[in-house]
């Protein structure tokens, strides 16, 4: 370890154990017990002394240490449904990626574009954002900037823009798309974890694109606006790629049809109720985490994915999205979330709803610029459900509003994975990137806030 993070581990350990000791009197063993734990992994996890994966483990542990938990139930949220959810998101994306389905779905929308600047940018970002839905958005901005990269090649800019335009309309369409579905980024599926787990409240797979697909769309349709704004060009007219359409082989075909029924039974698990009173089946009733486990045995028995390939799951993502499950669950057994909630609800009792909302979706984008967003998630929804359950504002809303907003940020190349990628080409500055990120951000919060505020009551 180095100095700095050496130095950074002994503050975050000697803060939580002062916590622990000056609220003698004042909370409960449990609940001293679940705020030294609250402040060691926000601590360790913010400022990512040890690996975020470390600091994962460690809350079960210290679950069990402190007398919280038995060890068995600390660690049974590492394998939660949203966490099996998640895994068969996995390695459906695993499938998609090996016989490179992804390209080929990328190269049917876009080998014959020829049209105005504008319309090429937004079929290329949509089409990111599209393929963001159901596999990782790292994965999605790579292949995308890729074939943007030799597009852009081709093109003569006198001002410089338009590679600016593409690669971050790209980069920025990755994270949109991605909050569309609940195995589109960890938060959401975090937030439908938490929910369920806390107070009992199931969120289905197309329940969930009601509350994100509607903030995608308008988001994509923001940073096509913006980036034309921001950097004007010359560039009227794009010329086609030119790139040779080639047919599906067997184990592209077989892929493609476990990836569509994939999406069917995700979408079928419980339909709402007009379609449902109209076609007279309200869906087959099984739930989203049953339908993952189902894809993930589908892809091993059809040969699409075999053994060696699981290693290529994001485990590090799932066992951090396992130390926030279980983070969440110390506080809820201990009783801190509703001290907490108390606490918050001295400062937020006279504010409306509205206010509520824009205090924690701030809190949320808040916390995901200088943490991940699935650590930030972890921190901060347990709370947010929390608050939602004193102050009469739908914690369904307050959940829905953290999965959004901790993963939001636009701003910073370590922010995202596709921000990384795109500051990578070399072809857009960092402060251009922060100037635009900004903007977007801000953006972002006002379109989740005003539908949090107006639409999604009507979902729930």
């Amino acid at each position: 370890m180095n100095p700095k993070k050496a130095i950074a581990a002994a503050a975050v350990t000697l803060t939580a154990l002062l916590a622990h000791s000056y609220t003698a009197g004042i909370l409960s063993t449990s609940e001293r017990s679940a705020l030294l734990i609250l402040i060691a992994a926000s601590g360790l996890w913010t400022t990512e002394a040890i690996p975020l994966v470390a600091t994962s483990i460690l809350i079960p542990l210290l679950q069990s240490l402190l007398g919280l938990q038995q060890f068995s139930q600390a660690l049974a949220p590492f394998f939660d449904p949203v966490v099996m959810l998640l895994l068969g998101g996995f390695l459906l994306a695993i499938a998609v990626e090996k016989h490179d389905l992804d390209e080929y779905m990328a190269y049917r929308i876009i080998s014959t574009v020829k049209a105005d600047a504008r319309t090429v940018t937004l079929i290329f970002m949509t089409t990111t954002a599209f393929l963001s839905m159901w596999i990782s958005n790292t994965a999605s901005a790579a292949l995308m900037l890729t074939m943007a990269l030799t597009l852009i090649d081709r093109i003569h800019d006198e001002r410089g823009n338009f590679p600016k335009i593409m690669v971050l309309g790209i980069a920025y369409s990755a994270t949109a798309g991605g909050l569309s579905t609940l195995v589109g980024t960890t938060t959401c599926a975090m937030a439908a974890g938490f929910l369920r787990d806390l107070i009992g409240y199931e969120i289905t797979f197309l329940g969930w694109m009601a509350f994100g697909l509607p903030i995608s769309i308008l988001m994509i349709l923001a940073i096509w606006i913006l980036l034309f704004i921001m950097f004007p060009t010359d560039v009227k007219s794009i010329p086609s790629l030119g790139i040779q359409r080639i047919s599906l082989n067997e184990k592209q075909k077989t892929t493609l049809i476990v990836f569509t029924l994939s999406i069917l039974l995700w979408f079928t698990g419980k339909l709402p109720e007009p379609i449902a009173n109209t076609i007279g089946w309200a869906g087959h009733g099984l739930s989203s985490s049953v339908v993952a486990a189902a894809i993930a045995v589908l892809l091993f028995v059809t040969g699409i994915i075999q053994e060696r390939d699981v290693s290529r799951a994001n485990w590090n993502t799932l066992l951090l999205i396992g130390g926030g499950l279980s983070l969440g669950a110390a506080l809820e057994v201990s009783g801190l979330v509703v001290r907490i909630s108390e606490t918050l609800l001295m400062f937020t009792g006279g504010a409306t709803e509205l206010a509520n909302i824009a205090l924690i979706l701030a809190f949320g984008l808040g916390i995901s610029i200088i943490a991940s967003n699935t650590a930030s998630a972890g921190i901060f929804l347990p709370i947010a459900i929390g608050l939602g359950t004193t102050t009469g504002v739908s914690p369904v809303i307050l959940a829905a509003v953290v999965g959004i907003a901790t993963s939001l940020d636009f701003m910073l190349p370590v922010g995202t994975p596709p921000n990384a990628i795109a500051y990578s080409t070399g072809r857009v500055k960092m402060s251009e990137m922060i100037k635009a990120g900004i903007l977007l951000d801000i953006t972002g919060a006002l379109i989740t806030i005003a539908l949090a505020y107006l639409v999604w009551p009507l979902l729930i």
